[in-house]
């Protein structure tokens, strides 16, 4: 989709930075990026604001550039001014002013979706919740929102690949990095039938903020937020108050007393809702989505874990894709996972080691010797480094071992 203004909205993002709440300001003042880029006179921007001299610098070549670098890794830009920048997030403090994405991009402004977020370091206990409840929320229509990362946000994704449903994934790096490098099996699942999304472009500068900062989108983009599991200071717990800012309704799936994940507890003091089924946030959300939220799917749904101490000493399940579970289907069936035939990920190795005999290539130049899209060699990268087959070198080259 070609839009006139993304040149201009990729000059403003790199002039203001990530989770700025300049834009705010600009965003309800002008009516395109083009105009922002159009004025001199930035006075009426009260306060101090750091990004102020930049904007008074015309200059396009760096837009320019990561334009280009966006085209080639076959990576969507969403603006905030288009009709499909969701709309949920003008309304937070401060708005993205462009949403990255790799895989498939669907209609996000017609999508019903419930965050399921929690700890990295899950128990057992809550990696079965965290998947079970975030199956059954995919099979009665919900679309699950966690962000990509270990622990109680990977098995979310793996719950609704149960259900073969869509699922999105929220990113706190750049949209081009895979951050934790084991996830690369979870971002490849993703990018095949799901969407990564990231208000960081490709080379973006990280600071310490930037975690924090992503939640408050995981939380925009969802109707309802599920926290399974959190620490004291869990990030979880950011996503959770993002989503009480945004008057939006926050569950709780409750802990044990005393134990080091049971900050869920205390967001129950503190006036979310418990969720001791996914029931409790289906009925409520049916509600406001009749057409798009069926919580009577369920009863035709096997009962997959009894939760409790039935299960508390076992085994957190492999990485992503999990199998699929056996469901009663909403009237259109989401769309499934694709599987990956051998032949082609063999085919895809050897492309990529091909390509590196002998050379020290960049993911971009890679991608442009062999022609593969940028989600698919970024996740193979990870593979192959993993099975000792690569290399990377300084400079964010890659070479043949």
């Amino acid at each position: 989709m070609h839009n006139p203004d993304l040149l201009y909205a990729l000059w403003l993002q790199q002039a203001c930075g990530i989770a700025n709440t300049v834009y705010l300001k600009l965003f309800t003042r002008f009516s395109s990026c083009r105009e922002i880029y159009e004025c001199e006179d930035f006075s009426f921007l009260s306060g101090k604001h750091l990004c102020e001299k930049n904007l008074k610098r015309k200059d396009l070549d760096e837009a320019y550039e990561l334009m280009k670098s966006l085209k080639e890794k076959q990576i969507h830009a969403i603006t905030y001014y288009e009709d499909r920048f969701p709309a949920s997030l003008r309304l937070i403090q401060a708005p993205p002013a462009v949403l990255y994405a790799i895989g498939e991009l669907k209609d996000l402004n017609e999508l019903v979706g419930v965050a399921v977020v929690g700890t990295r370091n899950m128990t057992s206990y809550g990696a079965k919740v965290a998947e079970d409840f975030a199956m059954r929320l995919s099979v009665c229509g919900a679309t699950v929102i966690s962000g990509l990362a270990k622990g109680i946000d990977t098995c979310a994704h793996r719950g609704a690949f149960r259900a073969e449903s869509y699922t999105i994934g929220v990113l706190g790096t750049p949209i081009d990095e895979i951050y934790p490098k084991e996830n690369a099996r979870a971002f490849h699942a993703l990018y095949k039938s799901g969407l990564v999304i990231s208000e960081m472009y490709p080379g973006c500068k990280r600071t310490r903020g930037d975690f924090p900062n992503r939640n408050r989108i995981i939380s925009g983009l969802s109707k309802a937020t599920l926290v399974v599991e959190a620490g004291e200071h869990s990030g979880a717990l950011i996503t959770a108050k993002h989503a009480v800012y945004q008057n939006k309704p926050v569950f709780a799936v409750p802990g044990a007393l005393g134990d080091s994940h049971a900050g869920t507890n205390e967001l129950i003091k503190n006036g979310a809702k418990t969720a001791t089924s996914a029931s409790d946030i289906l009925d409520e959300l049916a509600l406001s989505y009749p057409t798009k939220i069926h919580p009577e799917y369920l009863l035709t749904s096997k009962k997959i874990y009894a939760y409790g101490n039935a299960f508390a000493s076992a085994e957190p399940e492999e990485e992503l894709p999990s199998a699929k579970v056996s469901v009663q289907p909403p009237p259109q069936k989401p769309s499934s996972l694709p599987v990956e035939e051998k032949t082609s990920a063999v085919s895809l190795s050897q492309r990529i080691c091909e390509a590196l005999r002998g050379n020290a290539l960049s993911a971009d130049e890679l991608s442009v010797a062999t022609g593969i899209g940028i989600g698919d060699l970024l996740a193979e990268l990870t593979e192959l480094e993993i099975d000792g087959k690569i290399c990377s070198m300084a400079g964010n080259r890659f070479t043949c071992i």
